[in-house]
């Protein structure tokens, strides 16, 4: 298949897969270059001036704290062990970086990309790279860690975030086990993702919104999906209570990593008699212990804080699995490293 189509359908198939369980929307507008606005300071590698920059597709969604729209015009990249190399990567970062920097200046970006220029709203570069042959994950991580950001050519004020093949697994397991909860009635299709009012930042969007989870948060050590009570279609009696879905990202490793979400799950006002708290683990490398060490966070968290009867049934409700860990499959005849011109 030609490029061109390749780019669009996978862009799809990532939408699908994986974003819409967050609530992320895709532009129908794909694989579309727009004209560079800064033709003196953006070069090619042979050090011509650039016409165009590429736009494989733009993600979108609305941020809670922010208020305004995050376009994340990105870059879909597949490659095998053989493939990787710091310089591509690194070559492929400042080639996203000079996109950036146009698309925020960019009249003939905004006719071809947006729906709604008139919002407020910000654009982020997003590198998304595949290992299509499952065999160099934390290749991609080591590299990507060895590249400074000194060697980089981003301008100021510009963002760009990077989802590897191990953050591609990851949320891939993560979108599936959203969507088999919804089918096998165990959490409500109304969900939405929990931000809590912070130190420095306070939530612009009510929380019963459908608030999409910001990039962000996807990244961070754990996040929330919030969902109201499940109910039999038929007899309407309550299959699931209302609740929270904890996503955790790490190992578990220790008692004390436990203590301090329970800790913070409790902070957010979350823990209570009413609500039901499941915790999904979702690290493919997550300890052999984790179970046992969160039953023991629980019991110490209870005896620091002297709590008895309904509070100490209250933590000691909360539950904790892991989740299914998949492997999407985004090969080389769909896409793959670009040179540019």
């Amino acid at each position: 298949m030609p490029e061109t189509v390749n780019i669009s359908f996978i862009a799809n198939k990532i939408a699908s897969e994986i974003f819409g369980a967050f609530f992320w929307s895709v532009y129908p507008q794909k694989d579309t270059n727009f004209e560079c606005v800064n033709p003196d300071k953006h070069r090619t590698p042979s050090d011509k001036p650039k016409s165009t920059h590429p736009g494989d597709v733009v993600f979108h969604y609305m941020d809670p704290y922010l208020n305004k729209r995050i376009h994340l015009h990105t870059d879909l990249k597949s490659y095998a062990k053989s493939s990787l190399q710091i310089k591509s990567i690194r070559s492929a970062l400042n080639s996203l970086s000079m996109t950036v920097e146009c698309a925020e200046a960019s009249a003939d970006w905004r006719s071809k990309f947006l729906d709604n220029d008139q919002e407020p709203h910000e654009v982020r570069g997003l590198l998304f790279v595949a290992n299509h042959d499952g065999q160099a994950p934390a290749d991609f991580d080591e590299k990507l860690a060895k590249i400074g950001r000194g060697s980089l050519q981003i301008a100021k004020d510009n963002v760009i975030h990077v989802l590897g093949p191990n953050a591609i697994s990851n949320l891939y397991s993560v979108a599936a086990d959203i969507k088999l909860s919804a089918a096998n009635q165990q959490i409500s299709k109304r969900y939405r993702f929990f931000y809590p009012d912070l130190t420095l930042w306070k939530r612009a969007r009510a929380e019963d919104d459908r608030n999409a989870a910001t990039i962000e948060t996807l990244l961070s050590p754990y996040f929330i999906l919030r969902h109201d009570r499940v109910l039999d279609e038929d007899s309407k009696e309550t299959l699931q209570r209302a609740g929270s879905l904890v996503y955790y990202s790490r190992k578990g490793e220790t008692v004390d990593e436990f203590i301090y979400l329970i800790d913070s799950l409790s902070r957010y006002q979350l823990v209570n008699a009413n609500d039901q708290i499941r915790i999904r683990v979702f690290s493919k490398d997550r300890s052999s212990q984790f179970k046992n060490n969160f039953e023991k966070a629980k019991k110490r968290y209870c005896d620091e804080w002297h709590f008895e009867d309904g509070r100490e049934s209250e933590i000691m409700g909360i539950s904790i699995d892991a989740i299914n860990h998949l492997a999407p499959n985004y090969s080389p005849d769909e896409i793959g490293w670009r040179e540019e011109e």
